[in-house]
């Protein structure tokens, strides 16, 4: 049901444009009528072939951007993944020596 409204909604607005046009240029002759209608297909084809390249040069640029901010945010996430790297080795290491330590005066109380 929605599909036959919306058919027939495009086939008046088209009967519409197409009479606006027909009396807008009815009295010229046939033959530049169809050269004007020729020109001004050829025109907004024109247009629409530039808004798409237009369209599609902004989605690159966009693609681009991203692409380079995810590249930033990878070496960014590598060198935090290293910095907490070398904190939890240097805090292994001292809570080892910690234990050596504790461990070595516990033994020298029980042997006193």
């Amino acid at each position: 049901m929605k599909k036959t409204k919306t058919g027939f909604f495009a086939f008046l607005i088209g009967g519409m444009i197409g009479a606006t046009v027909g009396l807008l240029y009815a009295p010229q002759s046939g033959e530049e009528t169809r050269e004007l209608l020729k020109n001004k297909g050829q025109e907004l084809t024109d247009e629409a072939i530039t808004s798409i390249k237009e369209a599609q040069n902004s989605a690159l640029e966009t693609i681009q951007e991203a692409q380079t901010r995810l590249e930033t945010l990878n070496e960014e996430t590598k060198e935090r993944l290293g910095k907490l790297q070398e904190i939890a080795k240097h805090t292994l290491q001292e809570q080892k020596e910690s234990l050596v330590k504790g461990y070595s005066d516990a033994k020298a109380t029980v042997i006193e």
